[in-house]
C-alpha cells in the first residue's frame, strides 16, 4: 500500500480513527524529502497493515503544518487518537525510520 497524500479534511478525518498514522510533512523542491521518498514508500508498504502512512505537502497545506509545529522539512510525526506521539525530522535512512516507528508505538 502507497503513502497517502493528503490535504487538511483527510488528515481531520484519518485523525479520527482507530490506526496510529505517521505523516511525512514534506515538499516538492525540497531534495532530501525526494531522496527519503522511496525509504518512505517501502515503510508504507511494510506497515500499512498496522498503521496509516500518510504525506502532506506543506506547500499546499501551509497552515496545516504550521499547525502541526512543522518547522523543518522532511518531518514525520506519528499521531495515535489524534494526538502526536513522537516526531523525526530528517531521517537519514529506512532503519531510522522503523526504529522510529517502533519506538514511537510503544509510548
Amino acid at each position: 500500500m502507497a503513502a497517502i497524500n493528503m490535504n487538511s479534511e483527510q488528515f481531520q478525518r484519518m485523525m479520527q480513527g482507530d490506526k496510529p498514522v505517521l505523516v511525512d510533512f514534506w515538499a516538492p523542491w525540497c531534495g532530501y524529502c525526494r531522496r527519503i521518498g522511496p525509504a518512505y514508500e517501502k515503510i508504507a508498504e511494510e506497515y500499512g497493515d498496522r498503521i496509516q502512512v500518510a504525506k502532506i505537502n506543506i506547500d499546499q497545506e501551509a497552515q496545516l503544518a504550521e499547525a502541526q509545529r512543522v518547522e523543518v522539512i522532511p518531518t514525520l510525526i506519528l499521531y495515535r487518537s489524534g494526538k502526536a506521539v513522537d516526531s523525526l525530522v530528517n531521517p537519514g535512512s529506512k532503519a531510522d525510520i522503523d526504529r522510529f516507528i517502533r519506538d514511537a508505538l510503544e509510548k
